[in-house]
């Protein structure tokens, strides 16, 4: 089981075309989920420009996501970066992976400190929505690599 949780609305355009698509192709190996995030305290928040309480918004509305029994996975540019064997290995490793993604103000220390790998997904600077696409063709090509198929070829 893979979980995404992000913060955002869920909106139709070509970037959740491309996500519908990995998720769909991703079900042949591994029961993969993409669940957002939003709320009105978010919303205002975000209004608000107060950098601070933003980030805690996401991390309280994302902290009673983080379970026990997953290996929780934190993007954030701060965090390690790993080729796709590595990141596949994590796939196989455990059962249950959650990735959190946080919204345009990215999380606290806090947070960060929460997960059990902090992960940066590139040097380069991308969208949310980007970096959710790149994400998932990340955990398609991880679970081919796991099964020996030869797409990450």
């Amino acid at each position: 089981m893979i979980k995404l949780y992000w913060i955002g609305k869920e909106e139709k355009d070509s970037y959740s075309e491309i996500e519908k698509r990995f998720l769909k192709i991703s079900s042949k190996y591994a029961k993969v989920e993409s669940n957002p995030v939003w709320n009105r305290d978010i919303q205002k928040q975000q209004n608000s420009g107060n950098v601070v309480e933003i980030e805690n918004s996401y991390r309280n509305m994302l902290e009673k996501y983080l379970q026990k029994d997953s290996y929780n996975i934190v993007l954030d540019p701060l965090g390690k970066e790993l080729d796709t064997v590595e990141f596949s290995k994590i796939l196989k490793e455990n059962s249950k992976v959650s990735f959190f993604i946080g919204g345009a103000y990215g999380f606290n220390d806090k947070f960060r400190k929460e997960g059990d790998l902090l992960l940066r997904v590139s040097k380069l600077t991308m969208s949310h929505k980007v970096a959710r696409v790149v994400l998932l063709e990340q955990i398609y090509r991880g679970l081919t690599i796991n099964s020996n198929h030869p797409y990450h070829k």
